[in-house]
């Protein structure tokens, strides 16, 4: 078998490796979407209910600060019903006025506060359901992948025997190109020559169009040992047996 052939031979098998490791990868990719997605929303709970907390914390300080000006104002209702003076009971009717101007303005405060508590308790209400949606997605996900890596499991396992027997018969030059073309191309290693005209040697790279020099199209057709690549996509060319045998007479 000559290096046209073996290189053939890997490369069936090596596409189907790359076939089967392509369904697991794609799982394993969207799985690592929905985790981070869900992290995202997980923040976004955090965030919402640190601010129910805090804005809830500053409306109970606010609460007893009111408390205070309220008992207050009750102890200078004693002292005005036993102010002597005038000037006493206008003093204690100005403290008590100012009092309950500022615990007025503290019930306002605390009510504005409760009333962003409630907004933010709506919106933590939504993002839990986004929540709880996003997991069950992610869930999905996860059961997906472990499905896909024991469907190709065994398979798997088999094909990648296959590419290593396949790989060991042909030289470390050529499994570099190989490798590096398989790599570079996500697989589509080899391309089959595209002839144009004969009458006129135009002939062209089947995957990128490329037109290629007639001396490479009778390397080709000489030789099953001669490795050849695109100078456009630096794909590994060869000819298809019919049109190889054409050209050969």
């Amino acid at each position: 078998m000559g290096l046209i052939d073996q290189l053939l031979t890997l490369y069936r098998v090596d596409s189907q490796v790359r076939g089967l490791r392509t369904r697991v990868d794609n799982a394993e990719r969207y799985l690592k979407v929905q985790d981070r997605q869900l992290e995202q929303i997980r923040n976004e709970q955090a965030e919402a209910q640190l601010h129910i907390r805090q804005k809830e914390a500053s409306a109970s300080n606010l609460e007893t600060e009111r408390e205070g000006f309220t008992e207050r104002i009750e102890k200078l209702r004693l002292e005005l019903n036993t102010s002597t003076t005038s000037k006493q009971y206008t003093a204690v009717q100005t403290e008590m006025s100012g009092l309950k101007e500022k615990a007025g303005e503290l019930d306002n405060e605390a009510l504005e506060l409760l009333e962003q508590v409630e907004t933010e308790r709506e919106r933590l209400a939504e993002i839990d359901e986004k929540a709880s949606e996003r997991s069950t997605i992610r869930d999905r996900a996860a059961t997906e992948l472990e499905e896909r890596r024991v469907d190709v499991g065994d398979r798997l396992s088999e094909l990648e025997g296959e590419r290593d027997v396949a790989a060991s018969a042909i030289p470390d030059h050529a499994l570099t190109i190989f490798n590096k073309v398989a790599d570079d191309t996500e697989g589509e290693t080899l391309c089959e020559v595209r002839e144009v005209s004969r009458r006129h040697r135009e002939y062209a790279c089947g995957s990128c169009s490329m037109e290629l020099p007639f001396d490479a199209v009778v390397r080709l057709t000489n030789s099953d040992d001669d490795l050849v690549q695109c100078s456009g996509c630096y794909r590994i060319l060869y000819l298809a047996e019919n049109l190889k045998g054409e050209l050969a007479k």
